[in-house]
C-alpha cells in the first residue's frame, strides 16, 4: 500500500499538490499560534534592573482565590508590594552573599518595597537557594529565576501574558475546526475526481479497507511533508503576528518571544490529525460502494448527501444555535463575542457541510437567470452543476465558510464596539475633566465645585477588586470595576440613583454597589464587605449606600482617598466635572480653566478626552479581534482559490469533448464562468445567511436594530473579493486547460 501510494502521488501531482498546499496552510497557522501560546506560558521578561540578582523575590500578581479556574488565576491590576524587613530576613539565610531592595514605580507605603535581589555566594546552587527563600515566604510573595526575573519589574507582565496565551488557544481551536474543515473539503474533491482509479482497485480485489489504508497514507505522506516544510514560515508568521501584538500593546513592551520545539511538534500532531480526520471522512464513501457503482460514478453524481455527514451537520449547527442562545440570552455586554464568534463558525461549518443539499436549492432559485442572459452556455452551466452536484459542492462549501466568517466575525465585532460605546456614553456623566499629575487634594476638589457653572466635581481613580465575604463571583471572573470617588460631589458624577442609604457617607473605608448586586449578596446599608482590593491587599468595607444603574454598571464606590492608597500611583490625578443644567460644556472648560490657571501642571479638557482614551483602549482590545478574522478569513480564501483551481483543472477532458462537439474555447470559458457565478453568488447568499443567524439576535439584543452595526461597504468589499477570487480560480485554470487541442484535452485523465 505504501508503493501504491507513492505512485499515486507521483503521477497525480497537481491534484496532490492542491492537498499539499490546504496541509501546509493549516500547519502554518497551527505554528504560528503554538508559539504565541509558548510565549504566553513562559512570560519571559529578560531583566534589566534586576540582571545582577540570582533570584528576585517579588509580589504575587495572581489572585488564586478568585474561586474560579485554580490553573487560570486573574492578574491583580496594581502593584503588589512586599514588605521592606523580608530583605534582611533572606540575608541571613546560608547561600546567600547580597540583598538589595528595588522599587521600580510609584510611592509605596512606609515599610513597603517593590521586589529583593537576592546575590548567590560563589559555587551555590540557585534552585536550591530558591527552595531556601520559598520556605521563608507567605503565600502572597514568590521568587522568580532566569528570564522570569523581569517580571518584577514589568507589572503587566503577567497579564499580557495571559492575554496573548487566552487570544492564540481561542485561534487555535478556531484554526483546528476551520483546518479540518478545509483540509476534508479539498480531500473529498481529491476523492470525488479520483473515483474511477478507486473503482478499478475495487473491481480488481481491493477491500474498502485497503482504500480506506490508501487514503489515510497517501494524506499522511502528504501531511509529514507539508507539516516539516511548514516550520520555518510557522515560526515567521507567529514572529510577525506578535510582534503587531506588541505594536498595538496587546503584549506588552519588553515581554519575550519564545518558540522552542514543544509548540512545533504539538503544532505538527495537530496539523497531522486534522489531516487524517478529514481523510477518514472523505475516505470512506469511496471504500463502502460497489466497484461497478463506483465505475459509473467516475462522471455522474450518485447519493446526494451521506448520512454521516447529514449528522455532522446537524451536530455542527445544532451546537452553533445552542451559542446563539447562550450569547442572545446569557451573555451580556462586552463578553458578546466570546461565545458568538464560536457561533459564527460553528454556523459556518455547518451551513458547508449542507453543501450537497443547499447547491441543489440555489441552482434551482438561479437557473431561470442563468438560462436567461446565458443562452447555450448558461444551459450548459445549469446542467454541469445539477449534474456534478457533488463536484460544485466541494467547490462551493469554501465560499461559504469565507462568506460567513468575514462577514460574521467582523460584524460582531463592530455591532459590540458600538454597543459598548453607546453603554459607555450613557454612563458617562463628567463634562469636563482636570488633571492633576502630583495628585489630587481635597482642597482642590472643593475650589473647582465652587466654579461658576459646575453641578459637582469628583476625585476620579479607577482599579479592580474581588468581593471575597460575601461569598461572590465577579463578570468572566476578572474582578469588579472599583471607581474611587469624593463624597459630595458622587451623585452628580455618576450615572446612578441612590435606593438606599447617601453617596455623601463614602468616608474612610466604605463601599456603594448596586441594589441588585446587593441583594445578590444579602447585604444592605450597615453590612460589611471583604474586598480584595488591586494590590492585593483586603479591605473589610462597610455598605454607605445601594443605588440602581444600567444593567453593565458592574462598579462598586469608594471614597477616592481609599482606593487611590491601594494603587501603584498612590493618588488620584484626575478630577471629573459635570457642568449644572443649561450650562454649555465648552464655557465650564474656560471657567475650570480660568480657575486652575494659576496651578502649575494642571490642564482641563472636555469629555471628549474621555472618548478619545476610550476608543483607543477598544481599538487596541478588537486588534487582536482583526488578526484573527484576516487569518482565518485568509486560510478561508486559499482554500477556495486552491479548492476552485484543482476541481477546474481537472475538468481539462471534459472541455477537450465539448470543444470537439462544436463549443468554441469561449463558449467553454463562458460556461465555466457562469457556474462560477452560481457559486459566487451561492455561497455568498448562504454565508451571508449563517452569519445573520447569529448577527440578528446580538444586534437586537445589544442595539435594538435587525441591521447589525458597521459599515456597509465591509459586506461590499467581502462579497466582491469573494466573486473576484471564485471567477479567477475557474477562470484562469480553463483558460490554461483549453490552450491546448481539443483531441488531446479529450485523451487526458481526470
Amino acid at each position: 500500500m505504501v508503493q501504491l501510494a507513492l505512485r499515486t502521488l507521483r503521477y497525480r501531482t497537481g491534484m496532490f499538490a492542491a492537498a499539499f498546499l490546504a496541509m501546509f496552510c493549516a500547519a502554518i497557522i497551527m505554528m504560528a499560534t503554538g508559539g504565541l501560546i509558548e510565549t504566553g506560558v513562559r512570560t519571559a521578561v529578560p531583566p534589566v534592573q534586576t540582571a545582577s540578582a540570582d533570584v528576585v523575590v517579588a509580589g504575587d500578581q495572581r489572585y488564586h482565590d478568585s474561586g474560579g479556574d485554580p490553573d487560570e488565576p486573574p492578574v491583580l491590576p496594581e502593584r503588589v508590594r512586599i514588605d521592606a524587613a523580608l530583605a534582611d530576613t533572606i540575608a541571613t539565610l546560608p547561600g546567600v552573599q547580597q540583598t538589595r531592595t528595588f522599587v521600580f514605580e510609584g510611592v509605596p507605603p512606609l515599610g513597603r518595597i517593590d521586589a529583593v535581589g537576592v546575590v548567590a555566594e560563589p559555587g551555590v546552587d540557585v534552585e536550591e537557594l530558591q527552595q531556601r527563600i520559598d520556605a521563608e515566604l507567605d503565600p502572597g510573595t514568590i521568587t522568580l529565576v532566569g528570564d522570569e526575573r523581569g517580571q518584577a519589574e514589568l507589572r503587566g507582565a503577567q497579564a499580557s501574558g495571559v492575554t496573548v496565551m487566552a487570544l492564540a488557544g481561542v485561534f487555535t481551536a478556531f484554526a483546528v475546526l476551520v483546518s479540518v474543515f478545509g483540509v476534508a473539503s479539498m480531500l473529498a474533491l481529491s476523492i470525488t475526481q479520483r473515483q474511477q482509479d478507486l473503482g478499478l482497485l475495487r473491481a480488481v480485489g481491493a477491500t474498502p479497507r485497503q482504500i480506506r489504508r490508501l487514503v489515510l497514507r497517501e494524506t499522511l505522506l502528504l501531511s509529514l511533508v507539508a507539516t516539516a516544510a511548514a516550520v520555518v514560515p510557522g515560526q515567521l508568521v507567529s514572529r510577525f503576528v506578535f510582534a503587531r501584538l506588541a505594536e498595538q500593546g496587546i503584549a506588552a513592551e519588553g515581554l519575550a518571544f519564545r518558540q522552542g520545539w514543544v509548540p512545533v511538534v504539538a503544532a505538527m500532531a495537530v496539523a497531522i490529525a486534522a489531516a487524517l480526520a478529514g481523510a477518514l471522512g472523505a475516505g470512506r464513501r469511496a471504500s463502502r460502494i460497489k466497484p461497478a457503482q463506483a465505475l459509473t460514478e467516475a462522471s455522474v453524481d450518485g447519493r446526494l448527501i451521506g448520512r454521516g455527514r447529514l449528522l455532522l451537520a446537524g451536530i455542527v449547527l445544532a451546537a452553533g444555535f445552542a451559542l446563539t442562545v447562550v450569547t442572545t440570552v446569557v451573555v451580556s455586554g462586552p463578553l458578546t463575542p466570546a461565545t458568538g464568534a464560536p457561533a459564527v463558525i460553528l454556523l459556518a461549518i455547518g451551513f458547508s457541510l449542507l453543501a450537497p443539499v443547499l447547491m441543489k436549492i440555489t441552482t434551482f432559485a438561479v437557473q431561470w437567470p442563468v438560462r436567461a442572459l446565458g443562452g447555450v452556455t448558461g444551459e450548459l452551466a445549469v446542467l454541469n452543476a445539477r449534474g456534478r452536484g457533488g463536484r460544485m459542492a466541494a467547490v462551493l462549501a469554501p465560499v461559504i465558510l469565507l462568506t460567513a466568517v468575514s462577514t460574521g466575525m467582523l460584524y460582531l465585532q463592530t455591532t459590540n464596539d458600538v454597543a459598548d460605546r453607546r453603554a459607555f456614553t450613557d454612563n458617562l456623566v463628567a463634562d469636563a475633566v482636570v488633571s492633576v499629575p502630583g495628585g489630587v487634594d481635597p482642597g482642590l476638589v472643593q475650589a473647582v465645585s465652587t466654579v461658576p457653572g459646575v453641578a459637582g466635581a469628583s476625585a476620579y481613580v479607577s482599579s479592580l477588586g474581588f468581593i471575597e465575604a460575601p461569598a461572590d463571583s465577579s463578570p468572566a471572573n476578572e474582578g469588579w470595576t472599583l471607581q474611587g470617588v469624593t463624597a459630595e460631589g458622587a451623585e452628580a458624577t455618576t450615572p446612578v440613583d441612590v435606593t438606599a442609604g447617601s453617596l455623601s457617607a463614602l468616608h474612610g473605608d466604605t463601599v456603594a454597589l448596586g441594589d441588585q448586586h446587593a441583594s445578590r449578596l444579602g447585604v444592605g446599608v450597615g453590612d460589611l464587605l471583604t474586598v480584595r482590593m488591586g494590590d492585593g491587599t483586603t479591605l473589610d468595607l462597610r455598605v454607605a449606600a445601594q443605588f440602581s444603574a444600567q444593567e453593565d454598571y458592574d462598579t462598586l464606590l469608594l471614597p477616592a482617598d481609599t482606593l487611590a492608597a491601594r494603587t501603584t500611583a498612590g493618588v488620584s490625578t484626575r478630577i471629573v466635572v459635570t457642568a449644572e443644567a443649561g450650562t454649555d460644556p465648552e464655557q465650564l472648560v474656560t471657567n475650570l480653566g480660568a480657575m486652575t490657571a494659576t496651578e502649575e501642571g494642571l490642564t482641563v479638557e472636555g469629555r471628549d478626552v474621555l472618548f478619545a482614551e476610550y476608543d483607543e483602549q477598544k481599538r487596541t482590545a478588537t486588534f487582536a479581534i482583526y488578526i484573527m478574522v484576516l487569518m482565518i478569513a485568509g486560510y478561508a480564501a486559499i482554500t477556495v482559490v486552491n479548492t476552485l483551481a484543482s476541481s477546474t483543472t481537472a475538468r481539462r477532458r471534459e472541455f477537450g469533448l465539448q470543444r470537439l462537439a462544436g463549443s468554441t474555447r469561449v463558449q467553454v470559458l463562458r460556461m465555466v464562468g457562469l457556474e462560477g457565478a452560481i457559486v459566487s453568488v451561492s455561497g455568498i447568499a448562504l454565508g451571508t445567511a449563517a452569519a445573520l443567524v447569529i448577527l440578528v439576535p446580538v444586534s437586537l439584543k445589544r442595539l435594538d436594530s435587525v441591521l447589525p452595526a458597521g459599515p456597509p461597504w465591509v459586506f461590499v468589499t467581502i462579497a466582491a473579493w469573494t466573486v473576484v477570487l471564485t471567477l479567477a480560480a475557474m477562470l484562469l485554470p480553463a483558460w490554461r486547460a483549453t490552450r491546448g487541442r481539443p483531441a488531446e484535452a479529450a485523451l487526458a485523465v481526470e
